[in-house]
């Protein structure tokens, strides 16, 4: 396949510079990892920066990339539901600098949530969604109250692992990721971890009507783990197989 560089790219977004990390390979078919609330682009235990090196290896470039206010890049964090201008800059400049004709985007929790929601507008030809959220951001904490500011701490609130007690329930993004879905005209896989809280949420939300007009269109995939960001060896080795499927049905001619 050839030798993989890695190299860092920064690129403009309403203002602000974002920095992101592109795993260099010859095909011109690429994935795009968008990364889940606050967390860097190199991912839990730099996971994704794994992932990417395994994915160019094979011969497909990929582009990572911090959003306005997190990690390297500048600008204010306004959260994965204002990353639709991010995740289009981020594309744009991934088509370019790595001269591919076809995108596939992944993301878990949030951003899984955020490409759903906004993949249109970046032109990504297929998505790989792992246990997307259905729940927006709640309103910040009291000072002092020893909850944690991070989207995974308001999902932890809200599958009550941490047991907090709050008067203020997160808003439902359920029927704003319902009407994504029915909208949507590229392919789309889901990718689930049977026993994770987020994803058994996902997969209930599923069932009801809003979702039926999008299941048909829907491929869902499932890994019996516990692991939201599929940490263990063989969720690593399962999440890589399912990435290089869709990878190889997008590949451009």
């Amino acid at each position: 396949m050839g030798a993989c560089v890695r190299s860092l790219i920064s690129f403009p977004c309403l203002g602000d510079l974002l920095i992101g990390t592109l795993d260099s390979a010859s095909g011109n078919t690429g994935l795009m990892i968008v990364s889940e609330g606050n967390e860097i682009r190199s991912g839990p235990h730099r996971s994704m920066a794994q992932l990417a090196h395994r994915i160019a290896a094979a011969g497909y470039p990929v582009l990572r990339f911090d959003r306005r206010g997190v990690g390297d890049s500048g600008g204010s964090n306004g959260g994965f539901l204002e990353s639709s201008p991010d995740i289009a800059a981020a594309a744009v400049t991934f088509r370019r600098e790595a001269q591919l004709r076809r995108l596939v985007a992944f993301g878990n929790g949030d951003a899984a949530s955020a490409l759903m929601l906004f993949h249109a507008d970046a032109r990504i030809d297929a998505l790989l969604l792992a246990n997307p959220v259905t729940f927006g951001p709640v309103a910040p904490q009291e000072e002092g109250d020893g909850a944690e500011q991070t989207p995974r701490g308001w999902i932890r609130q809200v599958i009550g692992l941490r047991g907090a007690r709050r008067a203020d329930a997160p808003p439902s993004i359920a029927g704003d990721l319902a009407d994504a879905l029915v909208k949507a005209e590229v392919p789309i896989t889901l990718l689930l971890a049977t026993r994770d809280a987020t994803a058994a949420a996902f997969a209930d939300a599923l069932h009801k009507p809003a979702f039926a007009a999008a299941g048909t269109r829907i491929r869902r995939k499932q890994f019996d783990t516990a692991s939201h960001v599929f940490a263990r060896t063989a969720d690593k080795a399962w999440l890589y197989e399912r990435v290089i499927e869709a990878l190889a049905e997008q590949r451009a001619p």
